[in-house]
């Protein structure tokens, strides 16, 4: 009798072995009990995280409150093992990251899966250990269509088991990606630079900078630059304000917030030199076209 082939596995860095390791274990001992949805119903505080992209927190020991927006107002939990944090494209969630903790985050972008496993100790305000690993490349459509399903869920506001079979179907359908060999070799600089993007649109409400940004991934500033000509034919710069614009916009559109609120959500401390790139970038000020889109909805 032939004996089954084993399936074939991809060779791996060190980061993505640990997160592989992580998540099999997790698939193999616990089931998902309870997942939270984040909404977009509330403004989000300063330093929330919000992205274009659907995001998936799994904690794996410990806790760590949580703020995210649900029916109109802020609520804080705190998602333990067993639970998982759901937070679909424009909503927001803000760790407090108060207490010891171990979590694995997802982030669903356009052109890949970004992967991380924070490790935080306590103590501090933000995570010192975090180790990331990226599935490059436009997904399957299997995985596709699972974390589809999942959005509408999320926007139905169901409840029931179908959340937690839906969160484990998306976990195993990331990891057999992971696990499985690639169909395209995607050159380095490409995957550098896709990487980079992804963090600039996670974190482009703090402080970012060319020099932050290459000090995070261990490159020359230099280097960041050139990247960004090679790859898009675009400054870093105006990248970052691209980003930044595009969720000014938006809340502009849903929330009361002020111009001196919407900036410092935006990464800006400056709300004049906010509204200056503006005005700018859209051919009118951040007043104007709020009242433009009021008029429009109205």
């Amino acid at each position: 009798m032939r004996q089954r082939r084993p399936e074939a596995i991809a060779p791996h860095n060190p980061a993505t072995r640990i997160i592989i390791a992580k998540l099999e274990e997790f698939l193999r001992r616990k089931r998902i009990r309870r997942v939270h949805f984040a909404e977009d119903s509330a403004a989000p505080p300063v330093l929330a995280y919000v992205t274009h992209f659907p995001r998936l927190y799994l904690p794996l020991s410990g806790s760590a409150a949580m703020e995210i927006a649900q029916s109109g107002i802020t609520r804080t939990i705190r998602p333990r093992l067993g639970e998982a944090v759901f937070v679909p494209e424009n909503a927001w969630d803000k760790p407090e990251w108060s207490g010891s903790t171990e979590v694995l985050t997802f982030l669903f972008g356009g052109k890949h899966i970004g992967i991380s496993l924070v490790q935080h100790k306590g103590g501090v305000e933000t995570p010192v250990s975090a180790i990331k690993t990226n599935i490059h490349g436009a997904y399957d459509g299997l995985t596709h269509s699972i974390l589809s399903a999942l959005m509408v869920f999320a926007a139905d506001r169901s409840k029931g088991p179908l959340a937690g079979l839906l969160t484990e179907s998306l976990l195993h359908s990331c990891l057999r990606l992971i696990k499985a060999l690639p169909v395209h070799h995607t050159r380095k600089a490409a995957r550098t630079y896709e990487s980079i993007c992804l963090y600039m649109q996670e974190n482009f409400q703090t402080s970012l900078s060319r020099e932050s940004v290459a000090k995070h991934f261990g490159l020359a500033p230099n280097h960041i630059s050139r990247l960004f000509r090679q790859e898009s034919s675009t400054r870093f710069n105006d990248y970052l304000n691209v980003v930044r614009m595009n969720r000014a916009k938006f809340m502009l559109r849903n929330y009361g917030m002020t111009l001196k609120e919407v900036a410092a959500n935006c990464g800006y401390s400056d709300v004049t030199y906010f509204c200056r790139i503006f005005k700018k970038m859209n051919k009118g000020t951040p007043s104007e076209y709020r009242a433009e889109e009021n008029l429009l909805t109205s």
